[in-house]
């Protein structure tokens, strides 16, 4: 059996009205009432729904992560 495994890329949170979020790039995303996020977070968002959330610091090291297996 084999077992696949995906991840998400955070995003940043530049907005954040009522129960939804302006992320970098232009995404607006709807957000759950589980979530709890400041402008600045990162949001791990899947099609059009954030799952997870990270404070700026937990973010950029999940990025800088990411960008060390590319190379």
């Amino acid at each position: 059996m084999m077992i696949k495994m995906c991840f998400a890329i955070p995003y940043k949170v530049l907005k954040v009205k009522s129960r939804s979020a302006l992320l970098e790039g232009g995404q607006i995303v709807k957000l759950g009432q589980e979530i709890k996020i400041k402008k600045g977070d990162y949001l791990n968002i899947i099609g059009n729904i954030a799952v997870g959330s990270f404070s700026a610091q937990e973010g950029l090291k999940i990025r800088q992560q990411i960008k060390q297996l590319n190379n």
